[in-house]
């Protein structure tokens, strides 16, 4: 019996249908791969990696602070207009999170290169914004100046350039210049004035010099000596100032551009003494001041950037000296 029942052969499998699959795994739960080993679902793959999510709080962080301190700082005159800086602070804010996704896509999560490119663009915004903060025309510095005295003729030559025609002079004393003119001569000095800075060419400049009106101011210390009936102090385009027999007469343009002359009782041409005059101008008024009195103002036509003085007229009735102690011009910007 044993022999019968050793001797028989073993049932055969039954095979599987091949139309009924296996159950299917739960979706949360891991199936094994083809070596065996279990594998994640496949949800996982879509996770942010942990090394992005910190560097996207970093990156969020660097924005933040930096544009903040850039509207905070906000400065008329550095940065312009308002609203349009604020659009233009936000731009770098975005451009600079563009920046980092673009280089994050092509490199590691872990990698600080994304970061340190958003960084830098934000930088190149801090850099323009605090250079212009920290010029001193922001903080109420001339844009243009000149400041002279007259120790020697050398030093009078680097601030000024000096014309004579028609028998007209120039004497160099201690302290001072003499311009001489016989009737029908000329003889004045023009300042070596520096270029207007210009914002289009350096970018580091504030903004308010391409946006901004300017005040100017021009003043200098002076004998008059009157010897024609005329003797031209200064001409700057269309004003004109001269000493005659009664004081001053001022000719300068109103409202319609016609030219108007102006008389001021005043001793300045005859009394020999020195004077200090003071010319100014803005965008509403120029105005002249002798010895810290205003003697004659009127509406502002025209910019002067511009310091003469002296006779420029070639004129048998004109003639005098003027004997200049020392000159300054200053150009800023109005507030």
């Amino acid at each position: 019996m044993a022999g019968e029942i050793a001797g028989r052969a073993a049932p055969a499998p039954v095979p599987a249908d091949p139309a009924v699959a296996p159950p299917a795994a739960p979706p949360d739960q891991e199936t094994p791969d083809a070596a065996g080993a279990p594998t994640e679902p496949a949800a996982t793959s879509l996770r942010i990696h942990p090394a992005d999510r910190r560097m996207v709080l970093a990156l969020l962080a660097v924005i933040v602070v930096s544009l903040a301190l850039r509207l905070v700082t906000w400065n008329g005159v550095a940065d312009g207009d308002h609203s349009r800086y604020v659009k233009t602070t936000l731009f770098g804010g975005g451009a600079a999170a563009v920046v980092w996704l673009l280089i994050r896509v092509q490199t590691v999560p872990w990698s600080r290169l994304p970061l340190l490119c958003a960084a830098l663009v934000l930088l190149s915004g801090d850099a323009i914004h605090y250079v212009r903060l920290a010029n001193p025309i922001t903080r109420g510095g001339p844009v243009v100046a000149l400041n002279a005295t007259i120790p020697d003729e050398a030093t009078a030559r680097r601030s000024f350039d000096f014309e004579t025609a028609g028998g007209g002079s120039v004497r160099f004393e201690s302290g001072a210049v003499r311009l001489e003119s016989p009737p029908g001569g000329t003889a004045y000095m023009v300042g070596k004035l520096p270029a207007y800075p210009d914002v289009r060419v350096n970018w580091w400049l504030p903004v308010g010099l391409a946006e901004r009106d300017r005040a100017e101011r021009i003043a200098w210390r002076a004998t008059i000596n009157r010897t024609g009936g005329f003797y031209v102090v200064t001409e700057i385009h269309s004003l004109l100032v001269q000493v005659v027999g009664y004081g001053i007469h001022i000719t300068y343009p109103d409202e319609r551009k016609t030219l108007r002359g102006n008389e001021v009782q005043h001793p300045v041409g005859t009394d020999g003494k020195p004077h200090e005059w003071l010319l100014t101008r803005d965008n509403k008024q120029i105005s002249l001041s002798l010895d810290g009195r205003q003697v004659w103002s009127a509406p502002s036509v025209e910019e002067l950037n511009l310091v003469k003085l002296g006779e420029t007229k070639v004129d048998s009735a004109h003639g005098g000296n003027m004997r200049v102690e020392s000159v300054s011009y200053s150009s800023s910007l109005i507030r």
